[in-house]
């Protein structure tokens, strides 16, 4: 499961900076920018796409496929090219969401603790996502794709983001390349820390 994701600001990462920047140059004409820290379903942030040309590029995408007046911002990457809602998305339109890191909740605890995942000795993980458009949605939506959660993150919960190790990147973005023999190369090791 992937419910809020983070920017980090405090210690920026310079790639990252860069693919905010190049993805708010293409909303220069709304005078919107992209927002920054925690990131939540419905917010527009920078995600790396292939372009017309079949280049690969950032654009600004809104978090969460539309259906039926709620969001869907996961979709299960073992069933995701056999669903109809993400079955084109998964062949045609895949996309790469860049972190810092994401967020999960402690449900054992009362009140809730809220805990911070790190992919280890990386300052940008890649979330692999799909995308597409919507007539009523002036950028493109995008989901996150979830996997089996690794062992030792499990207590938190069952399902994880697929973060792909950025070796997989152009291959994930490539839709002649099978999606699944990528998603099986998944990272499954991440720190946490509560926050």
């Amino acid at each position: 499961m992937c419910g809020r994701f983070y920017i980090e600001m405090d210690e920026p990462i310079d790639d990252l900076i860069d693919l905010i920047n190049r993805a708010e140059d293409k909303l220069r004409k709304t005078g919107s920018s992209l927002p920054r820290g925690e990131i939540r379903p419905g917010d527009c942030a920078a995600v790396i796409a292939m372009n017309r040309s079949l280049q690969r590029s950032v654009f600004p995408m809104r978090w969460g496929f539309k259906m039926d007046k709620r969001l869907l911002i996961n979709a299960r990457s073992e069933t995701a090219s056999q669903k109809p809602t993400f079955r084109s998305s998964m062949q045609e339109r895949r996309c790469l969401v860049p972190a810092s890191a994401y967020f999960e909740w402690d449900h054992r605890t009362k009140p809730l603790v809220k805990y911070k995942f790190e992919q280890p000795g990386c300052p940008l993980m890649y979330m692999a996502g799909l995308y597409r458009f919507e007539p009523e949605s002036p950028q493109p939506v995008f989901t996150i794709l979830t996997r089996e959660a690794a062992p030792e993150i499990a207590c938190f919960h069952d399902r994880m983001p697929v973060i792909l190790p950025s070796s997989l990147t152009d291959a994930w973005l490539d839709r002649h390349h099978a999606p699944q023999t990528i998603l099986s190369q998944a990272v499954t090791h991440v720190h946490w820390q509560s926050v």
